[in-house]
């Protein structure tokens, strides 16, 4: 076998597992506003579980609704009313084969009023959390041993449902991490201030566990091995914490990192290394003998393989590339790598959307978490012949899922490569795992047996020579200029720039538009010892990233070469200067450049849909022709289309 460690079958506490690899638990937002399973939550699961993955960890199920609730629509285990939903999400996971925890959480300091209905959250001391900017209330003595019941009773639940498991979430900054850390915990009673009181109440949760539950239940904890934050916990003191959770007959400890101040440890952007965390998971390994879950960017099988060969985990967890293939297990076991849709790490789909209160989704996989709406097998009633004009990842996601459900496709591209902006978009640093999803898309297209003709520019007559029942446009759009007479020798689009038609080094830049794509050409442009001054309208620059990758990007710009400027207006260009306006006392002023670039935004095109209305079958428009979005949304927008041809 490929992966021997991969696939050798493992065993936690007295469960079996058929392989090495874990699900680990990831917020959906899919449960009920009132803590309910429901049938959502049920499917995504299920579908995860036909995959092939040995274990699944079901997301942070509140052990006291409202009080300790880090979600708007998180599942609650705090009441015997639960159980039914969560012995119908249990046995769907048991039926196509996988084993099931439930992870249990409180989410202390970091809950809104949003999510507990206004009740405060609270904490073991008042100390504000940076990210929420949400100061908690201190918890009581009476407090804490009521909680630590509640915890106690859940994990008994859990059992009850069914589950093979709990996992005490410890980590993240939630409450039993803010009892752990010395950052959080300013306590002076008996749960705070040394290192035995910090570790009580989560060994009183232990000890009463286990009185309820017996040891024949697995009962493990997730760690934050290191906080990433200045006084927080770092390996030396975790692993201790580690040494003693063994003593008490936890099962497993999960490896993980941060807190919500240091969140971008937590739910990584793309610029972080694949598999850069499993040395926490090797710290531990060091002084545990029970089994030890790696987590964190493991994408590719032989990754996963590297760290359960080395010893530096027992088991890997796969998360939001589970996400993204369902069926990334099975198509490895099977050697089909090459089919494998690889997380590339926008965050937009999963954390993006529950920030915004939504549902978890993903950018590269439409069909997630809207199983129980789409079926992703389906096939079209009536073989047709479909015309996708574009191949950009709107248009190349269309004409697969169009050939999956059984017809006849022909994907026109202008270009002599498809990828449309997902080739621009990979140039910028860090981003080179957008590739994964073109390269993705384009293996299955060739296997699908799509007619992929490149260098071919779609007019009305050549679409309709095909005869087409129907046809999805997805011509993408193009770069919004300004309206000023502009010197092509010294302007230029940013998309001129990271695709390499413009080559600028060692000059003055000025880049106009501090969106994402002008933050990025600027990133691009400095790393080129070009000096750049980035201009601005609004008050903030990265204004359209997600919120994680913002923060990254922030950073990535605080370098001597890149100056910025917002609330600054740019007027005019004359001459290789830029004439601005600043807001703040609307004084007008001039700002040179060797080479001005706008990264203004784009425009939709699509010119050929409207030249085609009337003139056949079925019609649609999706993408960046309709309106520019981002990835996530073009890709939504042609699965929906294509389940209607």
């Amino acid at each position: 076998m490929k992966y021997p460690n991969l696939f050798r079958s493992g065993k936690i506490g007295k469960v079996e597992l058929a392989n090495r690899v874990v699900m680990p638990p990831m917020a959906t937002n899919l449960g009920s506003a009132f803590g309910e399973v429901t049938q959502e939550l049920v499917a995504y699961y299920r579908r995860r579980a036909r995959g092939g993955v040995g274990l699944i960890i079901i997301e942070n199920a509140q052990v006291d609704m409202y009080q300790g609730r880090s979600l708007t629509a998180q599942i609650a285990v705090d009441k015997d009313k639960f159980l039914s939903g969560l012995r119908d999400l249990a046995e769907a996971i048991h039926a196509e084969g996988a084993k099931v925890f439930l992870q249990i959480q409180h989410g202390g300091r970091q809950c809104t009023p949003s999510t507990t209905d206004g009740l405060p959250p609270v904490a073991p001391s008042e100390v504000a959390c940076k990210f929420l900017q949400i100061t908690p209330r201190a918890l009581t003595r009476d407090e804490i041993q009521e909680l630590v019941e509640k915890f106690a009773q859940a994990a008994l639940r859990a059992k009850m449902a069914g589950f093979d498991g709990v996992e005490i979430h410890a980590a993240h900054g939630y409450l039993i991490n803010e009892f752990l850390s010395p950052y959080t915990n300013r306590r002076t009673d008996e749960y705070g201030g040394s290192f035995e009181n910090r570790m009580r109440f989560l060994l009183e949760i232990i000890e009463r566990t286990r009185m309820l539950v017996g040891n024949d239940f697995a009962v493990g904890v997730r760690l934050s091995v290191d906080e990433f934050v200045p006084g927080g916990l770092k390996p030396s003191e975790t692993r201790e914490i580690a040494r003693v959770l063994e003593e008490k007959g936890v099962d497993y400890l999960s490896a993980s990192c941060g807190i919500y101040e240091s969140v971008s440890t937590i739910i990584e952007p793309m610029n972080f290394a694949e598999g850069w965390r499993a040395y926490l998971a090797a710290q531990l390994k060091e002084v545990v003998s029970c089994p030890v879950i790696a987590v964190g960017v493991i994408r590719h099988p032989d990754v996963a393989e590297k760290i359960l060969a080395e010893g530096q985990a027992d088991f890997v967890a796969i998360g939001r590339g589970l996400i993204a293939d369902p069926d990334w297990v099975k198509k490895v076991k099977e050697d089909r790598e090459e089919e494998i849709n690889y997380c590339i790490g926008c965050n937009v789909g999963c954390i993006g959307e529950l920030f915004a209160n939504g549902k978890v989704h993903c950018a590269v996989n439409p069909w997630a978490g809207r199983e129980f709406v789409f079926c992703e097998e389906s096939k079209a009633e009536r073989r047709k012949k479909v015309v996708v004009v574009g191949g950009g990842p709107a248009g190349m996601e269309a004409a697969l899922i169009c050939a999956q459900r059984g017809h006849e496709v022909y994907l026109l591209e202008k270009e002599q490569e498809l990828g449309g902006q997902l080739r621009l978009a990979s140039q910028a640093p860090h981003k080179e795992k957008i590739l994964w999803f073109r390269d993705y898309l384009e293996r299955m297209l060739r296997r699908s047996g799509v007619r992929i003709e490149l260098g071919k520019e779609a007019s009305v007559e050549t679409v309709l020579s095909y005869n087409p029942d129907a046809v999805v446009v997805a011509t993408g759009g193009e770069p919004v200029v300004p309206p000023f007479s502009l010197d092509p020798s010294v302007t230029a689009t940013a998309w001129e720039v990271l695709s390499g038609k413009v080559d600028i080094r060692e000059k003055k830049v000025v880049v106009v538009g501090g969106g994402v794509v002008g933050c990025e050409t600027s990133l691009f442009l400095a790393e080129r010892d070009n000096w750049v001054t980035l201009v601005e309208m609004l008050p903030q620059i990265a204004y359209d990233a997600e919120i994680i990758t913002r923060i990254e990007l922030l950073k990535e710009l605080n370098r001597e070469n890149i100056k910025i400027m917002t609330q600054t207006k740019c007027m005019d260009v004359q001459a290789g200067k830029v004439v601005y306006l600043c807001d703040a006392d609307s004084s007008t002023s001039e700002l040179t450049g060797d080479y001005i670039v706008f990264a203004l935004g784009t425009r939709p095109r699509n010119e050929l849909y409207h030249e085609l209305e009337g003139k056949v079958k079925e019609l649609f428009l999706i993408g960046d022709a309709r309106s520019p979005r981002k990835i996530y949304q073009g890709v939504l927008e042609a699965m929906t289309v294509a389940v209607q041809v």
